[in-house]
């Protein structure tokens, strides 16, 4: 070592006084020693120079996460060789110092060459040195005694490797400085082995971030047990679900809480994973309904773990609503009417829209309650929220209950395995729409109106409540204080629904309309048929205008659809409009005189008993009916209440 030393510094002296350089000195020092006389480095120094010297917290600031995993490590290399007379040194990309510490004599040094942190230390700023030229060249580099481009440096032994990213980019470089006579080839290769763990330190980092951020970000709850289904994580989503903080919820016992799911079974079986179990988080006296989706974690053939994620089935449930269709697609703006008595219907619905009261639509069918109903959801603060459509009618007896307010896990013979959502639940945050109320059972009803009274439901087969907002708008037929007479709803739950009553107009009602809807039917059907451009005869519209339309809006859009299609370019003839009415529509028109037949069989039932003077079975043969038909006949048109005889 003695003779390499006294060799450089006479290749060094050579070099700085004449410009010679020695073939012997080894590439990488030769080619710094050019670059060094290029960039005007004066050899007499070497010192750190201040003009290049940042504020320390900026580069600090800027190289955290470095400093953060470097540190450490070059701490336990220093305690390897500590009393060695080594300082430990850690540069950024750029070589600017970012930390320095050692034994208390190279110390010293540190501090007369300004080797300190905010000091540039490039071979531009100082010269040839372990940092600037392991930088410039990318590898790892050892620098003894004259091979330092400075003067103040040729006491000194260097050993640098530049630090690097997953990518391959430099972010900094680790550096082992002491006194020339110490230098060892060994000292170069603990420093690069320092470098690579701070780079596999730095790489876990990264990885253990993303799988942090990745972890927080997920818009599902999640929970990780260990194999004692212990809580080892939680991320910040599950905690909004359970309203509870991170703290709170490390320390919950989850077989306590989710006493609804087999945990162990779940932990037993690896290779099995559970999917869209609905169950409860029962968190302080209350319940959370959600859905969870349970894996196994399994490591070198161990159970090592549950991973549990999970969402409110609330938001489940808007879910599946976009999925299969709960939303209103008409608003105010689809009607069409220059009636205004029809316009004074949708003034008094945008007017409701502004409540959250129960509504009753009355009407004939056909004459556009669901679009009344979807108009108001639409106009109402509640029109990003589902719209459940429910027919009564079309439900069969025994399942009204459960397809409303839902069922859970065998609740019956049949039922789904994991329980299944209502229709009122399907509909939270929303509105539904029961369409034909006056056809739900009477047991039902008294449910409903329990559900409208508390505005919670409770699952066949529960026991738990669930608390509702929902808006409910009931749609019938019927003349429900008719219904009420004949004991078949109840007054109650009609004045709970009946806080608003719209009642539709049939089209006989609103024939000023016809023409309008026509023309808005066929401009919509030739949209749909491009490739044509049918229009309307006036007589096509007189035809229409003399039908008396039973079935109103519908039966109307139907009719033009039909001969939209039976028709050629000009739609000029009815051709499936029911002749009978027709007819009576003529008739009508004409004014013929046609008596009702339940006049004519009152005034027959009434003269027979009045000829038979009161005999009621004489006046039944009289009229070949039998005794019971008449009665019952006879209750119908209350004639003995008169006095008929």
């Amino acid at each position: 070592m003695e003779n390499y030393i006294r060799f450089i510094e006479g290749a060094w002296k050579d070099f700085t006084d004449k410009g010679y350089l020695n073939p012997s000195v080894r590439p990488e020092i030769a080619e710094s020693w050019k670059r060094c006389r290029n960039y005007g480095v004066d050899h007499r120094s070497g010192k750190g120079n201040k003009i290049y010297k940042v504020p320390v917290e900026i580069k600090l600031e800027e190289n955290a996460e470095l400093m953060a995993v470097a540190r450490p490590i070059m701490q336990d290399v220093y305690n390897t060789v500590a009393g060695s007379g080594f300082a430990m040194i850690l540069a950024d990309k750029d070589g600017y110092v970012l930390d320095t510490f050692g034994d208390k004599e190279i110390m010293k040094k540190v501090e007369e060459l300004n080797f300190v942190k905010g000091m540039l230390w490039t071979e531009e700023a100082v010269g040839t040195n372990a940092i600037g030229t392991a930088l410039y060249l990318d590898k790892p580099i050892q620098t003894i005694g004259a091979e330092h481009y400075g003067w103040h440096q040729h006491s000194w032994t260097c050993s640098a490797a530049p630090i690097h990213d997953e990518d391959g980019n430099i972010i900094g470089c680790i550096n082992m400085s002491g006194n020339y006579y110490s230098a060892h080839s060994h000292t170069l290769g603990i420093v690069t082995s320092a470098a690579q763990y701070i780079q596999k330190q730095l790489a876990l980092t990264l990885s253990y971030k993303l799988l942090n951020v990745t972890f927080d970000s997920v818009s599902e709850g999640m929970i990780v047990l260990d194999e004692f289904l212990n809580i080892k994580r939680v991320n910040g989503r599950a905690c909004t679900i359970l309203r509870m903080s991170l703290e709170e919820a490390l320390k919950i016992n989850i077989k306590e809480t989710l006493i609804d799911v087999d945990l162990k079974k779940i932990l037993n079986t690896p290779a099995k994973t559970y999917n869209n179990i609905e169950c409860d988080f029962y968190i302080n006296e209350s319940s959370i309904k959600c859905i969870i989706n349970a894996v196994p974690m399994n490591a070198n053939n161990k159970n090592s773990g549950v991973v549990i994620t999970f969402r409110e089935a609330e938001y489940v449930h808007k879910l599946v609503n976009k999925v299969v269709g709960y939303k209103a697609n008409y608003t105010f703006k689809d009607f069409i009417t220059e009636n205004h008595k029809m316009k004074s219907i949708i003034e008094l619905a945008k007017k409701a829209s502004t409540s959250d009261c129960s509504i009753i639509i009355e009407g004939e069918s056909g004459t556009g309650k669901e679009v009344i109903a979807q108009s108001i959801h639409n106009y109402s603060s509640r029109s990003l929220g589902a719209f459940v459509a429910v027919n009564c009618a079309s439900i069969p007896r025994e399942l009204v209950e459960s397809e409303l307010f839902g069922y859970e896990k065998g609740a019956f013979t049949g039922a789904n395995k994991e329980g299944h959502p209502g229709k009122f639940e399907l509909a939270h945050g929303g509105t539904i729409f029961l369409d034909e109320i006056g056809e739900l059972p009477l047991d039902i009803q008294t449910k409903l109106l329990r559900v409208l009274d508390n505005h919670t439901i409770t699952r066949v087969g529960g026991t738990s409540q669930k608390q509702l907002d929902v808006r409910v708008i009931g749609a019938t037929n019927r003349i429900l204080k008719e219904e009420i007479k004949n004991k078949s709803f109840r007054e109650d739950l009609f004045y709970r629904l009946n806080v608003i009553n719209i009642k539709t107009i049939p089209l006989r009602d609103r024939k000023e309309d016809i023409e309008t809807l026509v023309h808005n039917f066929v401009d919509k059907l030739n949209m749909k048929n491009n490739s044509v451009d049918k229009i309307v005869d006036k007589s096509y519209i007189e035809n229409l205008k003399g039908y008396h339309w039973p079935g109103n809006v519908r039966e109307l859009r139907n009719v033009v659809e039909r001969d939209y299609y039976l028709s050629s370019n000009l739609i000029k003839t009815p051709h499936s409009i029911d002749e009978n009415m027709l007819i009576k529509s003529q008739c009508n028109e004409e004014k013929i005189s046609i008596t009702p037949l339940q006049e004519l069989e009152n005034e027959s039932i009434r003269n027979a008993i009045s000829c038979c003077q009161g005999n009621v079975v004489m006046a039944a043969k009289m009229l070949n009916i039998s005794r019971a038909t008449i009665y019952r006949k006879i209750k119908k048109y209350a004639l003995l209440n008169n006095d008929i005889y």
